[in-house]
């Protein structure tokens, strides 16, 4: 009776996952003998009758992964799990892919089982197949399923553009207004001569978006002659690179970016463009450094803005680079048209500076984090993440501090991962502190990649640091991604603290989905207390009919893609993260690769919305009478609903008012609760968020004003 009731389970919960990554398997593989196929279906048949099943289904949840378990109920089946899984797809006529976990169990049941093995299957078919991985290894690569948090479809920005960029799309940035999360703006760099109105000259794509992200415009970065430079002129051929962008509170979008002129010799030169119409049109603005004539290595700027009234430097921005492999900065008070330049000072380990990022604290502190690696004739032999600060608007910088010492090496013979072998990869920390005014405020994140517990950049993690102490001190690093340590290769973090909730957000590329550890997703993953943990990764590619390739999620830059960009997938890719929500932009291979690799658009820029946790209430009310404040919302309720968070909300700040149970969801879903609450003025505002049975509250309302009767 126990092998029914194993069996059963089996069958259910291993449908339950079938959505998980699949490997392809050649026709006929793995299969059972012919003369057994009766038998083993009836055998089937007579399990769907256990009454017993259901208890064994419940013990089944939640350890998929855990060997002990899995072997438990291994042992008990009477026939293979790959047979179960068939026989229920075709007794239920669903298509779905086998999940590589299918795999996993029937050549753990094999081993359990060598004599059924071998009458099943053959001589020898007790013997492990060559590539499938063990529970323990298939739990390391999986751990935890993807939480089911909402992705929209996956955007590909020039889908329906008349003048798509044809070239390639890499390293992407995207920045979200804060005063109006509708408003979107995307860039990346691109390779090949813009069609249409751009013209040969732009080496930025740029796109915008006034709905959120649901449809996007390209539009045209201004040209070299537009800052007086002329590559043509000098004989050369202009290209671009690294694409920084911000939003200012005033409405104001800046874009730096490098200019490049390669000729007799190379030009660096960074400009910056300036977009007062939500990215529509694009002006130039001015040039933070030109060293065409000199020869002067300028390279990996980024970009920041002080956004705080109450900051001494408001409106001020900041980019930040390595000249000649020396970390500098400049800052610009007048809108990015002029710039004063400031060295920093050096770290004592390192030499040779390669990155930076930058975020302003509302005091006006700047925060910035940069890599130094030390190299002998032949290979770079170490690297090292500093913090710098600034309290008086970039003038000077304070000594730096260590933030991490990596096992990677930027530049070394263990930097060229197979996911990224001709590009290699740096380690890029990206950087933001929290400016939201919740118990997180004031802490200062660094992400990076690493293998601390692997042995080389195939097995790169991703890893956080904070600092509550202005950088000072750093804690111990976190992992972010969920698969295990020293698994498949995750690289190209990026992070955004959400301002309005107080969230540390990352994005990044990760092959943990692809056995050949290449073809790459993008997940991403939250913190909601403080950077101490990191809640369970979200994938945010999905299949979409955006692109060609329309059934699959994943990109792939390796060798196996013949129309490869040489960048590969960059340096980084773009996350900016608001009210709950993570706004992600990504290269994406999926139009021309592996099929259509004839289309004219290469890597395309490819764009989703996560939103954590269940979706914000509608229609909400709040009003006032004789001290007391009633608030009154509309709800279409998920299933894993739990409850509602009610908040009073003041200077930007959200205090919690009290916590309404789902349960009391009347008809018609629409709910009303009274509180009494003498602080409740007028001029206060009031917001209410969803929160759903694993403990996660989604995004806020709109603020709504209460009114007085």
């Amino acid at each position: 009776m126990r092998k029914n009731r194993v069996a059963r389970a089996l069958g259910i919960a291993l449908l339950a996952l079938a959505s998980l990554p699949a490997i392809a398997v050649a026709e006929g593989e793995l299969s059972i003998k012919r003369e057994y196929k009766k038998e083993v279906l009836g055998l089937y048949k007579r399990l769907q009758t256990d009454v017993e099943l259901q208890a064994a289904r419940k013990r089944l949840k939640g350890n998929m992964l855990n060997p002990p378990v899995v072997d438990s109920y291994l042992k008990a089946l009477p026939i293979p799990p790959l047979e179960m899984f068939r026989l229920e797809l075709r007794t239920r006529f669903i298509d779905v892919s086998m999940p590589d976990f299918i795999e996993t169990y029937n050549e753990r049941w094999k081993e359990l089982h060598p004599q059924a093995a071998e009458r099943y299957y053959g001589p020898g078919e007790a013997r492990r197949e060559k590539g499938i991985l063990t529970v323990e290894e298939l739990g390391i690569r999986q751990s935890r399923p993807a939480r089911k948090t909402g992705v929209t479809t996956n955007q590909n920005l020039a889908v329906n553009d008349p003048y798509p960029p044809l070239g390639f799309q890499s390293e992407v940035q995207i920045v979200v207004n804060p005063s109006n999360p509708s408003q979107v703006v995307a860039a990346s760099n691109t390779r090949a001569a813009e069609p249409g109105p751009c013209g040969p000259r732009t080496v930025q794509s740029i796109f915008h978006s006034s709905n959120g992200g649901a449809s996007w415009v390209h539009t045209c970065a201004p040209p070299d002659t537009a800052y007086g430079l002329d590559c043509a002129a000098r004989g050369g051929l202009l290209a671009g690179s690294d694409p920084a962008v911000v939003w200012g509170n005033n409405g104001e979008i800046y874009l730096n970016h490098m200019m490049i002129c390669f000729s007799d010799t190379i030009g660096f030169a960074m400009v910056v463009a300036r977009s007062l119409d939500g990215g529509a049109t694009w002006s130039p603005r001015g040039i933070v450094k030109n060293s065409w004539d000199t020869g002067d290595v300028e390279d990996k700027e980024f970009l920041a803005i002080d956004n705080h009234p109450g900051s001494p430097w408001f409106g001020r921005l900041y980019s930040c680079w390595n000249h000649n492999n020396d970390q500098v900065m400049a800052f610009s008070t007048d809108n990015g048209a002029t710039w004063t330049e400031r060295d920093l000072p050096a770290p004592p380990q390192g030499g040779i500076d390669i990155n930076c990022d930058m975020a302003v604290q509302k005091n006006g502190t700047v925060h910035m984090v940069l890599e130094t690696i030390t190299c002998g004739d032949f290979d770079c032999e170490g690297e090292w993440l500093y913090h710098f600060r600034s309290t008086n608007g970039g003038q000077t910088w304070s000594s730096p501090k260590l933030v991490a010492q990596t096992n990677f090496v930027s530049y070394s013979s263990n930097s060229c991962p197979d996911a990224q072998n001709f590009r290699c990869l740096g380690a890029l920390g990206a950087l933001d502190v929290d400016n939201s005014g919740t118990s997180c405020d004031g802490t200062v994140y660094v992400g990076y990649s690493d293998f601390p517990n692997g042995t080389d950049a195939n097995s790169m993690d991703i890893l956080v640091k904070r600092s509550t102490n202005q950088g000072n001190t750093w804690s111990a690093a976190e992992r972010v991604n969920d698969d295990g340590p020293g698994g498949r290769i995750q690289f190209n973090p990026f992070l955004s603290v959400d301002q309005v909730k107080g969230q540390p957000v990352l994005a990044w590329v990760d092959a943990r989905l692809d056995p050949n550890n290449v073809a790459v997703d993008v997940f991403t993953a939250r913190s909601t207390n403080c950077g101490a943990k990191f809640k369970k990764n979200v994938k945010v590619t999905q299949p979409s009919p955006q692109f060609n390739n329309s059934t699959i999620s994943s990109s792939n830059e390796s060798d196996a893609n013949p129309a490869r960009n040489g960048n590969q997938l960059g340096d980084y890719m773009g996350v900016d993260a608001r009210n709950g929500k993570a706004y992600v932009a990504w290269t994406d291979t999926r139009h021309f690769f592996p099929d259509f690799q004839t289309d004219p658009q290469k890597e395309n820029i490819g764009f989703a919305v996560v939103t954590f946790g269940p979706p914000a209430p509608q229609s909400l009310t709040a009003v006032l009478a004789n001290q007391k404040l009633t608030v009154s919302w509309s709800y279409t309720p998920p299933a894993d609903l739990a409850s509602f968070n009610v908040y009073r909300v003041a200077n930007g700040v959200y205090t919690l008012l009290g916590n309404v149970p789902a349960s009391a969801l009347p008809p018609g879903n629409t709910i009303t609760r009274t509180f009494t609450d003498g602080a409740a003025l007028s001029g206060k505002t009031f917001a209410v968020a969803a929160v759903d049975k694993q403990g996660e509250e989604g995004p806020y309302t709109n603020l709504v004003a209460v009114s007085i009767q």
